[in-house]
């Protein structure tokens, strides 16, 4: 019955009763227990104690018999005189009402010595026999096995909790750290478009346009980091917005020409002629993929050149594959190195980091962002003849293409005049960026620096729609929301809410979904997807 018991019980403490049931069948059971001993803290704890005379719980293990017999490895049959004998010669200090007879018998989980079950009595010397020693360590056997499975469990079951909460700790370790590093970066690039909106000469617009996306480069580095961990485990979120591949290549010749003239170097973008301008897919990834192989290319290159090569793919309904290709003439790389130079924090020559500088996660990033998309990254290269790295990335094709009027580059917006929008901002520059390009489309502002505030502003004053940043003091977007979707005022209840952020992490993209916020922008925001999301949900 105990053997049964130990292999079916899932809870250790369930086959207590049984063992002391059974036990008693052959023995007085009266002066019994099962010490479990822990070797760091050197100490034993009694899960199972009976006895006539004494308790004990959880004592420190040094010098009693229990430690002495565990330091023994096997079973012991002690009576009195042995005792004494053993208090003698210092090998044990005796505590608690002196016994006739000791039985002590290890517990032991494969090669471990994890505790010890004693039987002991008051009265009778004679009472335990070498037989009754023989018994005892069959059942010690089984009880042993019950004890290592179920420990094994509570293990299993501790790690993974505590795995929960790191997993949890660090996840919103980076959200601070995300909404930290990127709100100043948000604020350099928020001035910059405002600076863009202000008609500037045109010897100061390129200046402006690559401050801009020299910004955004940089907060595609920080992305790098900050990301890593939701593209390991695939938790990442893809933007689906329409913008023109014509001006995004424009910025990457803008930006990367500079640095290839710097070190003498041909740096050209090959396009196909019939792609289509205006796609629709998430420019910022491909921002970070062709930044991570251009910086590569950049890097390992002293002379020649680097060219990025666009060519259509397949086109078929609305939709459109683009393969990508970053070739130079650098260094190359053996071919023993083209898989590990994928992984992360590798590189493919342990001297790199000295002489190039770099994490080793860029190129494990790029391959995540496309295998997440659903296409593979290809490399061929071979030492002292450059490398040509090629993926392919499907995008959608509007219904109808945006092409601007010759010699018009600038946009428009109209639409939006006289509606009553609630910012709910706590960051002032972030503020300041979004109130100029609101009252500039003729927006009616009311500003608050918190979630409270702003649900007590709703029940105050009429609004159109509510632009609610999701990190704030007091209560942040997200209560805020949830409190206005609960309100009993169908007009409050109702109210459209764009969310405002600097990233949509996995947990907050499941909340945005969850509380039917009606829309959110990533901060730094586009002057024209801000517009064009205000103008959406205002109708």
């Amino acid at each position: 019955n105990i053997s049964a018991a130990a292999l079916n019980q899932t809870e250790i403490k369930d086959i207590y009763p049984t063992i002391v049931r059974e036990l008693s069948k052959i023995w007085d059971t009266n002066n019994f227990f099962i010490a479990l001993y822990d070797a760091k803290t050197d100490t034993l704890s009694m899960p199972l104690f009976s006895d006539e005379k004494d308790k004990f719980e959880h004592v420190s293990a040094r010098k009693t018999i229990t430690k002495w017999v565990i330091g023994l490895r096997k079973s012991v049959l002690l009576k009195i005189n042995d005792l004494k004998n053993l208090e003698d010669s210092g090998d044990i200090d005796l505590v608690g009402t002196p016994c006739k007879v000791w039985m002590g018998v290890p517990l032991k989980a494969e090669k471990e010595i994890i505790g010890l079950m004693a039987l002991q009595d008051y009265h009778d010397e004679n009472k335990f026999t070498t037989d009754d020693v023989t018994v005892l360590e069959f059942i010690a056997n089984q009880i042993a096995i019950a004890i290592q499975r179920r420990t094994m469990i509570d293990n299993m079951i501790q790690a993974s909790q505590k795995a929960e909460e790191a997993a949890q700790s660090k996840q919103q370790f980076m959200s601070t750290m995300s909404h930290e590093i990127r709100t100043p970066l948000n604020e350099v690039i928020g001035i910059t478009n405002l600076l863009l909106q202000g008609n500037p000469r045109e010897d100061q617009m390129d200046f402006i346009k690559t401050l801009r996306f020299s910004g955004n480069h940089l907060l595609t580095l920080v992305n790098d980091v900050l990301d890593y961990n939701k593209m390991e485990s695939g938790k990442i979120v893809f933007e689906q917005n329409a913008f023109s591949m014509n001006d995004f290549m424009n910025d990457i010749l803008r930006t990367y020409s500079y640095r290839a003239q710097a070190k003498n170097l041909e740096f050209e973008i090959i396009k196909d002629n019939n792609l289509p301008d205006e796609v629709i897919g998430d420019s910022i990834r491909l921002n970070q993929i062709l930044s991570n192989l251009l910086s590569n290319a950049l890097k390992f290159t002293k002379s020649g050149y680097i060219h990025v090569i666009l060519k259509e793919t397949e086109r078929n309904n609305n939709k459109i594959g683009i393969e990508f290709t970053v070739k130079d003439s650098g260094l190359g790389i053996p071919k023993d190195k083209h898989k590990m130079i994928f992984e992360s924090f590798a590189q493919a020559s342990p001297d790199t980091t000295r002489h190039f500088g770099g994490t080793g996660l860029g190129l494990a990033i790029c391959k995540k962002l496309v295998e997440l998309q659903g296409g593979n990254i290809d490399l061929e290269s071979e030492p002292g003849k450059g490398s040509s790295f090629r993926f392919v990335l499907s995008f959608g094709i509007p219904d109808q293409e945006i092409k601007p009027k010759a010699g018009d580059t600038s946009e428009t917006y109209i639409g939006l005049e006289g509606k009553r929008i609630l910012v709910a901002e706590d960051n002032k520059i972030n503020f300041f960026v979004a109130n100029k390009f609101l009252t500039g489309w003729g927006v009616n502002v009311t500003h608050v620096e918190n979630g409270q505030l702003a649900l007590e502003m709703l029940e105050k004053a009429d609004f159109d729609l509510v632009l609610m940043d999701l990190h704030m003091p007091v209560m942040d977007g997200i209560e805020a929301t949830r409190q206005i979707r609960n309100s009993e005022n169908p007009r409050i209840k109702n109210m459209p809410v764009i969310a405002l952020t600097a990233a949509i992490l996995s947990e907050n993209h499941d909340k945005i979904a969850d509380l039917s916020i009606n829309d959110y922008v990533l901060k730094p925001f586009k002057p024209q997807d801000l517009f064009n999301k205000i103008l959406k949900n205002t109708k």
